[in-house]
């Protein structure tokens, strides 16, 4: 190990050798027109070691027992470490947790007109933020049609593509072998718990509804999380432990997953992914019959929660108004409604979601 000495702060930390040899990122290692490493590990001796190492200011120069030659920001190694990341990643202020009351107290942050979209990056910005923060957005003023739906929802992100198709439309026929596609009532969910990797977002626009009811209810997963963690540790821990398995069936199609409900970042602990959707439950077979009791009762207690009036955020959606969540932490629902509606909607993969939040400086 290689213990260096910050020079301003004067902070000791001691590095593995082969790692710092790793991580020179200078031409003849790093490629800089496409950002990627131009040797394998096994081009580098196992046995690599620093010859002679010399402070000049803020920058560190090594010469290497493989005859090569190093010159690292001092800056970057330090912050390159594990207790840095994990410190970083604690310390976010990027999200807002939040029931109904918050949220209410805050809708005037979630609403971006689409000409304004069309117009200004600074607005598609302001609209990735307080979809990060909140994990719910509006884009309004799009006229009621698919194709607008698609153009509107294209400005920001691409879509992703599934069984259903990148853009999809439905009302009660039933295309797919989905509770989505009935006019019965649908509970508090997220979607996709079937696919290995559910989307990361997903838009709603209601193009027409000629009847009653249909009023559909948001509720913020990250603080019905917290909530759960604070009131039932064990329940928590239970749901963040035990693999849960959701399926998909129909013609030509038979997806299956399994992963925990509540799914948190190895480093931090820190919420990840809320993945709860009692629709699509596959056979529940991935712990012993003892462990059951313990399991369902933390579920009961997860869903009390979700399903309390505090919790819900309930509204109408109407024509001209695209709903656009973070399927990761939002869950949405409907009331059973009447007459004849059409929804028109699509998924943005994960990667895509936090590629842009990256690109625009909004999150690390």
């Amino acid at each position: 190990m290689l213990l260096l000495k910050h020079p301003k702060t004067s902070q000791l930390i001691e590095i593995n050798e082969f790692w710092l040899r790793d991580h020179c990122r200078c031409a003849e290692c790093l490629n800089f027109e496409t950002n990627q490493r131009r040797y394998d590990v096994l081009d580098l001796p196992a046995d690599v070691m620093p010859l002679d190492v010399k402070y000049e200011g803020m920058n560190l120069q090594v010469h290497w027992s493989d005859a090569h030659q190093s010159n690292y920001d001092l800056d970057f190694i330090f912050n390159s470490q594990l207790e840095r990341l994990i410190d970083r990643r604690s310390k976010s202020t990027n999200l807002t947790p939040w029931n109904r009351s918050i949220i209410l107290q805050n809708e005037r942050h979630l609403r971006f007109p689409l000409p304004q979209l069309v117009s200004s990056d600074n607005e598609v910005r302001s609209l990735v933020e307080s979809l990060v923060r909140y994990g719910i957005v509006f884009i309004d003023d799009v006229a009621p049609t698919a194709n607008m739906t698609e153009l509107a929802l294209r400005r920001v992100f691409p879509l992703m593509k599934t069984f259903f198709g990148e853009m999809w439309t439905f009302s009660d026929n039933p295309d797919h072998a989905d509770t989505a596609y009935t006019k019965l009532y649908l509970g508090s969910h997220t979607d996709n718990t079937y696919f290995c990797d559910a989307a990361g977002l997903q838009a709603l626009h209601c193009i027409e509804h000629s009847g009653s009811g249909g009023e559909n209810f948001f509720v913020d997963g990250l603080h019905v999380v917290h909530e759960l963690k604070r009131r039932y540790p064990a329940a928590y821990e239970v749901l963040c432990r035990v693999q849960v398995p959701g399926e998909y069936i129909e013609k030509g199609e038979q997806h299956y997953h399994t992963a925990p409900i509540i799914q948190v970042d190895p480093l931090t602990q820190e919420f990840v992914q809320l993945r709860l959707n009692v629709y699509d439950r596959a056979v529940f077979n991935t712990i012993p019959q003892a462990e059951m009791a313990e399991f369902y009762d933390s579920l009961r207690q997860l869903l009390l929660i979700v399903r309390d009036n505090q919790q819900q955020w309930a509204l109408k959606l109407l024509p001209g108004s695209i709903v656009l969540f973070d399927n990761w932490r939002v869950l949405h629902g409907r009331e059973a409604y009447t007459g004849s509606r059409t929804m028109s909607g699509s998924y943005v993969q994960r990667t895509d979601f936090l590629s842009k939040a990256r690109v625009l400086g909004i999150i690390d």
